[in-house]
């Protein structure tokens, strides 16, 4: 009985975290427009931050909670779920050949996943290696502004925005949610990983990582329904660099935890590997040597992929 109660309230809690960080980027970006911000630097910075938003604050209250590693296993986690699960979706619900990506805007998603293994290398995030993905994190920003990478990302057709008169108790309540959403998460979740006798990574790796991935779930559902599949491949980039370069900093400023070794033998592994398989994808499924049926076959197999190595964390296979 008490497994179930903890897991009704990580659900609650879950939900209402995913609807403060909706909430918080619609009144967010209505209050940049009031103020003369552009579309496109609202989609690049608000809706961007807005989509890691719950990664953020997992990893705040999980360093308030002395529970890091749930905070690393989320930022893992949410990464592998966004390529293998949200991109392979997109795959498998692609309608048309999608535009071709400037490499340009993969160089600050892949330096920031090495830098990360390299920080990873003594299983402690250290204050200096928390500077260097915050550099890396600036490297991003520049490279937004200068090449306009993810310009594809806003679109006002993609967030429902509240009435100027209501986006100030929006903005207040979502931030609100953010913190209590995220802080009940992370208490539920440890007390789960205590009934089940497993680790606060694993936990991290799936159920939060699962949860805090689905804002982007939506949006590459709506990017699909409204066919702007290119959308989900700024959505990708944008949550994944964004997960490392401002979560993981707080773990390091903030904490000087002993990560699992298993998160740099297993879990980060994977990342690398399907980080890797979805730039060299990207760049390659707007040739005309690949068709619709090479890219859904590709997104069938990442999503299994994805399923396959939960059965994995689960020690079912």
């Amino acid at each position: 009985m008490d497994l179930l109660i903890n897991f009704i309230g990580l659900g609650f809690s879950l939900a209402i975290l995913i609807w403060g960080a909706d909430k918080f980027v619609d009144s967010s970006s209505v209050l940049a427009k009031k103020f003369g911000v552009n579309e496109l630097t609202i989609g690049l910075t608000v809706v961007a931050l807005g989509t890691s938003a719950p990664e953020i604050f997992v990893g705040i209250s999980s360093v308030l909670n002395q529970s890091e590693g749930i905070a690393m296993g989320t930022v893992v986690g949410s990464n592998i779920s966004n390529i293998a699960l949200i991109f392979g979706v997109s795959c498998i619900g692609i309608s048309f050949k999608p535009k071709s990506t400037p490499f340009i805007q993969f160089l600050p998603f892949l330096i920031s996943a090495l830098v990360l293994g390299l920080c990873l290398q003594d299983l402690i995030i250290s204050p200096t290696e928390s500077v260097l993905l915050l550099i890396v994190f600036l490297y991003f920003l520049y490279v937004i502004f200068k090449y306009r990478a993810l310009g594809n990302l806003s679109n006002s057709d993609d967030v429902t925005m509240p009435n100027n008169s209501n986006a100030n108790i929006f903005l207040i309540g979502g931030f609100l949610a953010l913190i209590f959403g995220s802080n009940y998460a992370v208490i539920y979740a440890e007390k789960i990983t205590i009934l089940l006798n497993i680790s606060n990574l694993v936990i991290g790796l799936t159920i939060i990582a699962i949860g805090t991935s689905l804002p982007e779930l939506a949006a590459t559902i709506s990017a699909l329904l409204k066919k702007k599949t290119d959308m989900v491949v700024g959505n990708v980039i944008g949550s994944n660099i964004l997960n490392i370069t401002l979560v993981v900093p707080i773990i390091g400023l903030f904490s000087s935890v002993q990560l699992e070794s298993v998160l740099l033998e297993r879990d980060y592994l994977i990342m690398i590997v399907v980080t890797i398989i979805f730039i060299l994808f990207v760049n390659l499924y707007s040739s005309k040597y690949i068709n619709l049926l090479m890219i859904r076959l590709m997104g069938l197999l990442l999503v299994g992929s994805y399923f396959g190595y939960l059965l994995i964390l689960s020690k079912l296979i």
